[in-house]
């Protein structure tokens, strides 16, 4: 960057940033409590629902007490790569995933995506070239005001300086929501409910972006568009990762 195009920034201001967090210091967003700047404090942080040995795939638990593909993924693979999630949709991770969705509590979004981060980094996972968030359909969008997967995917598009295509991946219609429904019924409900909108994806990695996985179905659906669109490889990354009562 020239020096002309460079933010200037005045004087003061740092110290003025560090007398703001003295006298409202940042808190944890599950217990209330002071935080660091992430708004989880270090108890929570440990009391959240880590992921044990998963399913490199699917993200789903193995018992094996090691990351391998599960006997599912190996005889009936999924079409996108690989899963990434750190913590299991269970409380009280799956309050914050509520929290922001229902409630527009943008604080959790932030602390969902630096748990993301930070289980990406200390993986050491391959970074891909475009992040892409699960599209909201328009009328839902309405009534919302927001999409939640891409409030995480635009965090880790700054916090890992991926790039990050927010309108790309499109809905063709309002489908209902996939909660209470059985996996044949998830299939049917996305089957053709999306569709890829703007430049082409000519052998690239791509990370799809969403706030929960529960069977897979949607992120499946997604990613058969993306590879029709040309992208060579489909991983998902979202913070939590449902897990069926029998596992």
């Amino acid at each position: 960057m020239s020096k002309q195009n460079a933010i200037s920034i005045p004087k003061g201001t740092h110290h003025w940033h560090k007398l703001l967090n003295m006298l409202l210091p940042p808190h944890c967003v599950l217990c209330g409590m002071s935080s660091g700047a992430i708004s989880i404090c270090e108890p929570c942080w440990q009391d959240l629902p880590w992921a044990g040995p998963q399913c490199l795939q699917c993200g789903l638990p193995l018992p094996t007490g090691r990351n391998q593909v599960c006997g599912q993924c190996q005889q009936a693979p999924p079409p996108f790569h690989r899963t990434v999630s750190p913590l299991e949709y269970a409380f009280p991770a799956d309050q914050l995933v509520r929290a922001l969705k229902f409630h527009r509590q943008l604080a959790e979004g932030r602390v969902l995506s630096h748990l993301l981060c930070a289980c990406i980094s200390a993986g050491g996972f391959t970074l891909p070239d475009t992040l892409i968030p699960v599209p909201l359909h328009r009328i839902r969008m309405l009534k919302r005001g927001f999409n939640q997967a891409c409030e995480i995917s635009n965090h880790i598009s700054k916090a890992l300086g991926i790039p990050h295509i927010a309108t790309g991946l499109r809905r063709t219609r309002n489908t209902s929501a996939q909660s209470g429904l059985s996996r044949k019924q998830r299939r049917s409900n996305v089957r053709g409910a999306f569709y890829w909108h703007g430049n082409r994806l000519p052998g690239q990695h791509v990370a799809l972006i969403d706030d929960v996985m529960t069977t897979g179905t949607t992120v499946s659906e997604c990613t058969r568009v993306l590879k029709k669109a040309g992208a060579r490889r489909v991983d998902v990354w979202v913070p939590t990762r449902a897990v069926p009562a029998h596992q």
